[in-house]
């Protein structure tokens, strides 16, 4: 059933205007890019660069903003690097290690926090922008060449977290 609305004057009387004030803070920032601000689309490769005996190894350049500039890394799992064709065929000893540009490395663990700290942002106020070098090394599998040649890959899982500290 159809309604019919009437229209009406409303006289309205006492303060018409008001001031609203609001304050935004700015949230804190972590974020973990590739030296160029992207990632690895395609992966890191390993390279055996010394005879057999030695590792096969592969180095990432990582850039690291933070608001706090104290941020905590750790690996969520062992690093396992797999025969694709032969799942049992795994490298040996994998190695992580992060660390500051021109410093020492620190090595990286499963369920273990290692603490890192960006340099000193150029401006009071603004985020701090720091580069990382992360290491992956691992000997190939047992065997011969012929025995344990083929493609291997696996999966390199971190966290990154800002360290908080009490005002």
């Amino acid at each position: 059933m159809p309604t019919i609305a009437l229209s009406q004057t409303v006289n309205l009387s006492g303060k018409t205007q008001s001031k609203i004030t609001a304050h935004v803070t700015k949230r804190d920032v972590l974020t973990v890019t590739d030296d160029k601000g992207g990632w690895f689309e395609r992966g890191l490769e390993m390279q055996q660069v010394g005879d057999w005996t030695t590792p096969y190894e592969v180095q990432a350049r990582l850039k690291v903003v933070s608001t706090s500039g104290t941020f905590q890394v750790r690996m969520d799992e062992p690093l396992t690097i797999r025969n694709q064709a032969k799942p049992t065929q795994v490298f040996r000893s994998p190695k992580v290690s992060l660390g500051n540009e021109g410093g020492d490395p620190k090595t990286l663990s499963v369920g273990k926090n290692t603490q890192f700290q960006n340099p000193a942002p150029p401006v009071a106020g603004k985020d701090s922008e720091g580069f990382y070098n992360l290491s992956i090394a691992a000997y190939p599998p047992d065997g011969d060449f012929r025995s344990t040649a083929g493609t291997y890959s696996g999966v390199l899982s971190m966290t990154f977290e800002p360290v908080v500290k009490a005002p």
